[in-house]
């Protein structure tokens, strides 16, 4: 009876906080990779040639780490709801600014201050999950969450190209108006966003006193005990090899995550004699793999309690992915990057179930965001070393090599943890000692 209670909890708390979460993530996905499709405008239009193009595609992630800890310490602080919706009113604001972009000094700095805006929204989002989803189910809720990448990607290359279409229209140049019209959907969803979330489960009022102290006494026996807590000094936690592990397995997702992202539309036209509404829909069939991912393996990994095996699988099939894209012709190189997106995608609503098991409190939000923000450095790096390779040999595929190589650096790291495979309430501490 009491397991039917939970779930019927679960499903109300799903049904009434993921979609909104979803939404967000979906807008705030296509705010920061949109730009991935206007690479060959931007240079013809403000000479902004492909070393400048990665720079500014990656510096998003400099200001991106700074200030996710800052950040969510905020968010546990004050609650989610408010400053969710600030952040989400700020990054809408900046989104619709990059209309203005006149060369590569104006694109860096929107860039940088576009990553400044978003540092708190993914892992302000992670930590307000752990808010409301025992630990046995926090893979598939970080995973419908995370979906939100696959769809923004799916709906996004097709809309982006359809926009673009509209090149003169008024006066504006196509790129122009899909940062416009990209960009106002966000700041007006933010203005609902306070009233859409609830802060913590204490606040709910769509939930019964039964199910409130239910649900608050099944989170509270999640935590970690007081032995497995963090350091509390902040250069004790940047060298706690725990969390530096995660920070490079993160920082691994995350290069091959957006070192393809961005380039994925310049890898389509390949295949030649694609327009920009062809290499969209094309652009988007490797997301439609990474959607499978995302809901398969952080299913597999709730079910089973098994998290090094899902992640050092999904890790596996992110580099078959990069160096098939490399080797293989055009229309087959498609093919790989859709194995690649399985795995890049599927790996992180995995890899997000482990943090919470070792941190709690304000330590828990801050170090949650350190992994996330200097993990995101891959964001930046991927895109830079593809700018780079191409510029130097001339192939937009040679970067994929390298960031094939970090991958897999980043298995190795994944298989030097011990996980155990049976848990009835998801990994313990034990899971992170070394092997």
């Amino acid at each position: 009876m009491r397991t039917s209670s939970a779930e019927a909890v679960r499903r109300k708390v799903s049904r009434r906080l993921l979609p909104t979460l979803f939404v967000m993530f979906v807008l705030s996905f296509l705010d920061r990779t949109n730009v991935s499709l206007v690479k060959e405008h931007l240079e013809v239009d403000l000479g902004i040639g492909a070393a400048a193009y990665g720079f500014g595609a990656g510096v998003f992630f400099i200001g991106y780490a700074v200030l996710g800890v800052p950040s969510n310490l905020v968010l546990h602080r004050f609650g989610a709801r408010r400053w969710l919706a600030l952040i989400m009113l700020v990054w809408g604001v900046l989104s619709c600014a990059m209309a203005l972009v006149t060369g590569p000094v104006s694109f860096y700095v929107l860039r940088l201050l576009l990553g400044a805006a978003e540092a708190g929204f993914f892992p302000g989002v992670i930590l307000y999950i752990t808010y409301w989803f025992p630990a046995r189910e926090r893979g598939r809720a970080t995973g419908l969450f995370q979906s939100a990448v696959a769809i923004a990607s799916i709906i996004g290359n097709p809309l982006g190209g359809y926009l673009l279409g509209l090149h003169g229209a008024g006066g504006i140049a196509g790129w122009q108006w899909m940062f416009l019209l990209e960009g106002v959907p966000t700041a007006l969803l933010a203005l609902a966003v306070p009233w859409l979330l609830t802060d913590r489960p204490a606040d709910a009022k769509w939930l019964s006193e039964a199910e409130r102290e239910q649900l608050t006494a099944r989170i509270a026996a999640d935590e970690p005990p007081e032995s497995a807590a963090p350091p509390k000094r902040a250069g004790e936690v940047v060298r706690d090899t725990r969390v530096l592990r995660l920070m490079f397995i993160y920082f691994a997702i995350q290069i091959g995550l957006y070192g393809v992202t961005f380039w994925l539309p310049a890898l389509v036209r390949r295949i030649g004699g694609l327009g920009d509404l062809g290499t969209g829909f094309v652009s988007a069939l490797p997301w439609l793999f990474a959607l499978a991912g995302v809901l398969v393996l952080p299913w597999w990994s709730d079910r089973t309690g098994n998290r090094r095996g899902p992640l050092g699988l999904a890790l596996a099939m992110t580099v078959v992915g990069l160096v098939g894209a490399v080797l293989l012709p055009p229309v087959a190189a498609v093919g790989a990057l859709c194995v690649a997106a399985f795995g890049f995608l599927g790996s992180q609503p995995v890899f997000w179930t482990v943090p919470p098991t070792i941190l709690t409190g304000a330590q828990g939000a801050g170090t949650i965001a350190l992994i996330s923000g200097l993990g995101n450095v891959g964001g930046f790096v991927g895109p830079y070393v593809m700018g780079v390779t191409e510029s130097t040999t001339g192939s937009g595929t040679a970067g994929l090599y390298v960031i094939a190589a970090v991958v897999a650096a980043g298995i190795v790291t994944t298989f030097s943890l011990r996980w155990l495979t049976e848990r009835t309430t998801g990994p313990s501490t034990s899971d992170l000692e070394v092997a």
